[in-house]
């Protein structure tokens, strides 16, 4: 019975050199380059000291997400097993972030939310990262 269900898996060849951004892996490792640059225009452009309230919070925050991001590359292209956990710190936190401007009565961002549903699942269930970060 064991050997039945073995052979009914599929087998994911990760020993190539693009097997980190294979398949659907492509899509978040995008999000993640993406969300970098985004966060280093925010840091390079705006000035602190004349940035209060709510968008000197996004600053800061986006100060730390810089080095967040970089350690989350890292580790993507090392293949460390602790990856799939920092990709879904990384979707809470996207939709944690969105939290203040639903409070503030913006329009609830419902593609953002699922979006991020979506990835967290992938990233819990997911047999190729299993297969893929394994150091």
């Amino acid at each position: 019975m064991i050997e039945e269900t073995a052979r009914n898996q599929p087998q994911f060849e990760t020993d190539f050199r693009y097997a980190i951004v294979a398949g659907w892996l492509i899509i978040p490792a995008l999000t993640i380059l993406f969300n970098l640059v985004t966060v280093m225009y925010v840091i390079l452009t705006f000035n602190p000291a004349h940035l209060g309230g709510y968008d000197l919070f996004i600053y800061i925050t986006d100060f730390i997400l810089v080095f967040f991001y970089l350690f989350t590359l890292y580790t993507w292209v090392k293949r460390k097993m602790i990856l799939p956990k920092l990709m879904i710190a990384i979707y809470t936190i996207d939709v944690l972030l969105s939290l203040p401007l639903m409070f503030a009565g913006a329009a609830i961002d419902w593609i953002t939310i699922l979006f991020s549903a979506v990835w967290i699942g992938y990233f819990i269930r997911s047999r190729r990262v299993k297969a893929t970060f394994v150091n």
